[in-house]
């Protein structure tokens, strides 16, 4: 039996989306943004620098009593899918625009 104490433990998150149901949280906005950014390159951008959510813990800052109220995994997802974001901004940086950049130039007119 787990301590009620204690968070669960965090798994990795994992590379699909998925909606909101009656028994478990959808997808972060942060993943919505990964998927959309392949089509809209300037979603990752947004992404990378939205907040993630906090994990709120209820019993001050003593450790031994706090309880949590929230899931960690929530905020370990968001956390993921947010440098998911950061990396793929930085490498659109260096592929879409240039491509852009070059389609102005040559395309006719």
């Amino acid at each position: 039996m787990r301590d009620p104490r204690r968070p669960p433990k965090v798994h990795p998150t994992e590379w699909g989306l998925h909606f909101r149901s009656d028994d478990e949280d959808g997808s972060p906005v942060h993943a919505w943004c990964f998927f959309v950014g392949f089509v809209l390159f300037p979603a990752w951008w947004i992404a990378a620098f939205l907040r993630t959510p906090r994990t709120r813990e209820v019993g001050g800052t003593d450790t031994e009593k706090a309880v949590t109220l929230d899931d960690p995994q929530v905020e370990h997802d968001a956390r993921t899918w947010r440098f998911r974001c950061r990396v793929m901004s930085v490498i659109s940086v260096f592929t879409y625009i240039p491509f852009i950049v070059l389609v102005a130039i040559f395309a006719p007119r």
